[in-house]
């Protein structure tokens, strides 16, 4: 099994728990920036969770995605010039069905393409030889 698949995971985990849990918020060019970031980032980690563990329904990913979002909102409540948010859940769970979604929309034009001929063939190869 090759781990290589795992690092987009572990990256994007690991910028969401050090943006997430730091002492002082990022920050903020305009007005309530810090939602985008949570929708962004929770949609990457949504994205590369699908990537990483295709098996994986899609389910588990949004229940481990949203465990993790309480847990960060929860430890930012501890954090003294931090604050845990409703609107910050909120644009994390957007951002996990962003994730799912585009992922999703990745997959399907993937085997739409596969199945014209296209030249996917070859990305085909290199997926299979790696599995």
């Amino acid at each position: 099994m090759h781990y290589w698949r795992f690092l987009p995971v572990l990256a994007v985990a690991a910028v969401i728990l050090l943006a997430g849990l730091k002492p002082e918020p990022v920050p903020q060019a305009f007005d309530q920036q810090d939602k985008l970031h949570h929708l962004l980032g929770f949609a990457a980690l949504a994205f590369s969770m699908r990537l990483a563990f295709p098996a994986l329904r899609v389910l588990w990913v949004v229940v481990l995605c949203l465990a993790a979002a309480i847990l960060i909102e929860v430890g930012q409540g501890y954090q003294p010039h931090r604050l845990a948010s409703v609107a910050d859940m909120v644009a994390n769970t957007l951002g996990v069905a962003v994730g799912c979604v585009c992922s999703e929309a990745g997959h399907r034009l993937y085997d739409c393409w596969a199945r014209r001929g296209r030249p996917v063939a070859a990305v085909d190869e290199v997926i299979n030889r790696s599995v």
